[in-house]
């Protein structure tokens, strides 16, 4: 009996110690993500690295409510931790808890590590129909405002040149002219821009912030320049993905009081 019990502390002794070493031995880090829409499975990139030359065994990782665990690690790795977000907005992560179990559950240690990581949640996406957007009227044919940064089509006009344009878009004999860097303004590459509100749909404001978002992505997926007014803000029609993501962050943080 004496020696099943000297054995027991021995191996709680032993969990103690390495569960000690585990946490001591573990650097984790947020990893930035693929964008996160309020509804739709999304992952928590995360980034574990082990310190130590010994391998790091049974760690939980836990993050707003939903848990990882990692039952091996030497060197470093990538792990993910399912999250679904119930809304759009703005989320922040303050902590990341780690606990060590090893070996055989007898002990277990915790450590929470402040990290303070700010989530963008984007509005749902809700599927809805967009013929009417391109009526007559509703899309912006030939207008000034459809001169954007796209580098397709014909020859518009000039402009002062921005950080970021291709160099083979500068416009010699206007920089010559003028002694000041131009650059070449072209048509929108392909299909009409289009200017969306949230007016343009019904329903309570969350489903006419959503229709928004697929309206944004679906018009993009097409090709056509695409802007947004969203209260005093107006954003004018562009394309590429960080034009559409700005217009998506607008919506997820929308406060329209």
């Amino acid at each position: 009996m004496f020696l099943m019990v000297s054995f027991l502390l021995s191996i709680m002794t032993l969990s103690g110690i390495v569960s000690f070493f585990n946490l001591k031995n573990i650097e984790i880090s947020i990893m930035k993500s693929q964008d996160i829409f309020a509804l739709k499975p999304a992952k928590l990139k995360i980034k574990a690295k082990n310190k130590y030359f010994f391998g790091l065994f049974l760690l939980r990782i836990k993050a707003l409510q939903n848990e990882i665990v990692i039952p091996y690690l030497k060197g470093e790795g990538i792990f993910y931790i399912n999250l679904i977000f119930p809304k759009r907005g703005k989320y922040i992560l303050e902590e990341i808890i780690i606990s060590s179990f090893f070996p055989f559950y007898f002990f277990k240690r915790s450590t929470t590590i402040p990290i303070n990581f700010e989530i963008i949640v984007l509005p749902h996406p809700l599927k809805c129909d967009l013929s009417f957007l391109t009526l007559e009227g509703k899309t912006l044919k030939e207008s000034s405002i459809s001169r954007g940064k796209s580098y397709d089509g014909e020859v518009t006009g000039v402009r002062t040149y921005v950080q970021g344009d291709p160099l083979k878009y500068v416009h010699w004999k206007a920089t010559a002219k003028t002694s000041s860097l131009k650059t070449k303004e072209f048509s929108p590459p392909q299909g009409s821009p289009i200017i969306i509100s949230l007016n343009d749909f019904h329903g309570n404001i969350e489903e006419k912030i959503s229709k928004t978002v697929y309206a944004l992505i679906e018009f993009s997926k097409m090709g056509n320049p695409i802007g947004l007014k969203l209260g005093k803000d107006f954003y004018p029609p562009d394309t590429g993905q960080p034009h559409l993501r700005r217009m998506l962050y607008a919506l997820a943080i929308y406060n329209p009081e």
